[in-house]
């Protein structure tokens, strides 16, 4: 599958609005409650290892934070450190692109590079600067 930058925020807009978009119920209410669901329980997302360096490094999106798996992302339950809300969600693509979606605040982010290996750290820089620099526009960081 591929996409665009622009295509996922349209999704993430939707998701923002419990499924409607543009006035139109795309998803029902009921399947985005179940995405924003833990569905692992209490194992915890962990430091996810790489088994192929050239490819990704070992990711640990939250350090010392707790990490759940929903349904199409990972469940933040805590505040995160740039600015978005206990509750809020995010995913990534291995070639640096990704996105997060806080209903508290009612704000997502998508960052798309073409960067290997995944979890690059200066792209990591920037995809925090990025977020906090969201959160700071709208005076919610």
């Amino acid at each position: 599958m591929y996409s665009t930058a622009g295509d996922y925020l349209t999704f993430l807009q939707a998701l923002l609005h419990e499924g409607r978009l543009n006035g139109r119920r795309i998803l029902k209410s009921e399947t985005i409650a179940l995405m924003y669901e833990n569905h692992i329980g209490d194992l915890a997302v962990g430091v996810l290892k790489t088994n192929n360096p050239p490819l990704t490094n070992d990711v640990d999106l939250f350090p010392g934070q707790t990490a759940r798996w929903g349904l199409g992302f990972m469940l933040t339950p805590e505040p995160g450190p740039n600015g978005r809300s206990a509750g809020s969600v995010n995913w990534a693509g291995i070639f640096n692109t990704y996105y997060w979606l806080d209903p508290a605040k009612r704000v997502a982010g998508v960052i798309m590079t073409q960067i290997l290996p995944f979890a690059d750290a200066p792209t990591l820089g920037v995809y925090g600067a990025f977020e906090r620099g969201v959160y700071a526009a709208i005076g919610g960081g």
